[in-house]
């Protein structure tokens, strides 16, 4: 009994200490500050993504909440991107995004005028999360 009780009380220090390396390894992120980018937005209709729809340059499939499209140049495939208080992955590139420019996925093009309406095409600056 007093093994098994020892064993639990091991364990249970063990992944407090698993637990408190993980918060700590979270909390050192580190972010790079890209600078001011252009945001605009895109979904899978005709108009915003011609016949690509949902498929991005990396294979993925595209999320809302999750996708925006890069210039591969200034911004690596794959990048966590933190723009404004929202971590993105950057898993498309488009046509018209060129430079200092990111295009955030929503799923309807509604969504997208919407944005646009209550945004406009904004100046706000990104970091990449590494």
């Amino acid at each position: 009994m007093k093994k098994r009780l020892l064993l639990n009380f091991i364990l249970l220090l063990l992944l407090i200490f698993l637990f408190s390396v993980s918060a700590e390894a979270k909390s050192k992120r580190k972010l790079i500050d890209m600078g001011e980018f252009k945001i605009t937005a895109y979904c899978p209709c005709e108009r915003c993504s011609d016949d690509w729809g949902r498929r991005t340059y990396s294979g993925k499939t595209a999320e809302a909440g999750r996708t925006i499209a890069v210039d591969r140049s200034v911004i690596d495939i794959g990048s966590k991107v933190k723009i404004g208080k929202h971590i993105y992955t950057a898993e498309d590139t488009g046509g018209k995004v060129d430079g200092d420019h990111i295009d955030i996925f929503f799923d309807t093009h509604e969504e997208v005028e919407e944005f646009a309406n209550r945004k406009g095409i904004k100046y706000i600056n990104v970091w990449v999360v590494r």
